[in-house]
């Protein structure tokens, strides 16, 4: 036996699942991060430039009532200057050297640019206005330490609480795959402890109606018919190996007998015994082997048109000579499959029921909208309505109900089914209100044969 695969392997599906879980967790976390910390960044950013447009507005509405530059109230929440045209301070914070505002003016487009130092460099607004004394320019500089520290602080919170958060993912995962994936594992054991002893033992079903529970109920569902097929096997090989001993020690018998007779023992009827069961046990082993033939069928049938009225005509004057055989309902019927194995179901069928019949066999043949129907009737005992379907089983010989079977091995009715549900056909079994006896109806589809009455029937090679 194989040895199982770890579920701690890298090949483990569980091991994969949590490994995907974790990284597409991880990288939509990280994305999520990144972006919360720039949207933050952002919101303060345009927050602090709304209240510093606010600061200007309420300095502007002072200067154009009339206010002086140098002694209008200024905003305590912003670093507020007022320069003159020439860019001295006029009010506002003091600055040295290099620490106030710089000015400059694009030569081409005449654009005024304010800027302020400082490391991150603080968010500038500025505006020119007319006042008491000319043309000044309001400046409303707000430094972003404070915001740069906080958003910073933010970002490495995030940073380091994310490991944990996919740590916490993975588990889950693991845990949440581990208990999906548990009626698999107890599947596979069951699987891996059966063999051909223990076919009647079956995988667990977990019961939750979901796919797993689908595959479990599909696996038993395979398992009945795996173990349908070995007992059926078993029993074949048991039931032929019966069957096959009885004119093996027939001939032993006739022969062993014979030889201690020597010389007055009557030669010629032992050889006619013997030829006889020889002769029973070459068809029993024809039907062994036409019936694993049809057992391994996996071709598609011949596309041939079969003319089935042809064959119960040829079987009605082979079987003239043994009962009176009445052919007056048979009409012209088409199919499409392999003419050989068609004839061994005519064949089949005839032979029982002359074999069954008291004096009498009907054939009948006729097509109805859907397929061909045959049936084949005869005046005997009949088959009692609890056997009916047994009688299409392999070795099942009624001899109570039906008389004995002349050298049959009850194979013939197991091929009839065989071959008919090839062609996707069916057979059934009643009382005959014509005879009083059995009545065997075969149905078959048409196909496309009615398409072709017109054409010559296609003989195809005998496939057995």
């Amino acid at each position: 036996m194989r040895p199982s695969t770890s579920t701690h392997s890298l090949r483990s599906l569980r091991v994969r699942i949590t490994l995907a879980a974790m990284v597409v967790f991880a990288v939509a976390i990280g994305g999520a991060a990144m972006l919360l910390v720039s949207t933050v960044r952002s919101s303060v950013e345009r927050e602090i430039r709304a209240d510093s447009a606010r600061a200007i507005e309420r300095v502007r509405a002072r200067l154009e009532a009339g206010e002086s530059p140098e002694s209008v109230t200024l905003p305590v929440t912003v670093d507020f200057y007022v320069l003159d045209g020439s860019g001295r301070r006029l009010a506002g914070r003091a600055w040295t050297g290099s620490n106030g505002p710089s000015i400059t003016q694009d030569p081409n487009s005449g654009e005024v640019l304010i800027t302020m130092p400082g490391d991150p460099e603080p968010i500038v607004v500025y505006d020119r206005v007319r006042s008491t004394v000319g043309t000044v320019t309001l400046i409303a500089a707000s430094p972003l330490e404070e915001v740069t520290r906080s958003v910073n602080a933010l970002a490495r919170a995030l940073w380091l609480a994310i490991p944990g958060l996919v740590i916490g993912v993975g588990l889950l995962a693991w845990w949440f795959v581990g208990r999906a994936l548990r009626p698999v594992y107890a599947m596979r054991t069951a699987l891996a402890e059966m063999s051909s002893a223990s076919m009647h033992r079956r995988v667990p079903e977990p019961g939750t109606g979901d796919e797993v529970d689908e595959l479990a109920r599909t696996m038993n569902s395979l398992l009945d018919r795996l173990e349908y097929a070995s007992e059926r096997q078993r029993r074949f090989v048991s039931d032929a190996s019966h069957e096959l001993r009885s004119p093996v020690a027939s001939i032993r018998t006739t022969v062993e007998v014979a030889q201690r007779r020597g010389a007055d023992a009557d030669w010629p009827d032992v050889a006619r015994r013997v030829l006889a069961d020889d002769a029973r046990l070459e068809q029993m082993v024809d039907e062994l082997l036409d019936l694993a033939r049809l057992d391994e069928a996996g071709d598609p049938l011949p596309d041939a048109v079969v003319d089935v009225d042809d064959l119960v005509l040829d079987e009605a004057d082979r079987l003239a000579g043994r009962v009176t055989v009445l052919t007056d309902r048979v009409s012209a019927g088409r199919v499409r499959g392999a003419r050989s194995q068609l004839e061994r179901v005519v064949r089949n069928l005839g032979d029982n029921a002359a074999r069954h019949a008291r004096s009498t066999v009907a054939l009948a043949l006729r097509t109805n909208g859907t397929g061909v129907e045959l049936s084949v009737e005869d005046d005997g005992p009949g088959i009692p309505l609890e056997d009916r379907e047994r009688v299409f089983e392999r070795f099942t010989r009624l001899e109570d109900g039906r008389g004995r079977d002349a050298g049959g091995a009850g194979l013939g009715l197991a091929m009839v089914r065989a071959i008919v549900e090839r062609h996707d056909g069916t057979v059934v079994l009643d009382q005959s209100e014509r005879l009083g006896g059995a009545r065997f109806v075969v149905t078959l589809p048409t196909g496309e044969a009615a398409a072709h009455d017109g054409e010559a029937p296609a003989n195809e090679p005998d496939d057995g």
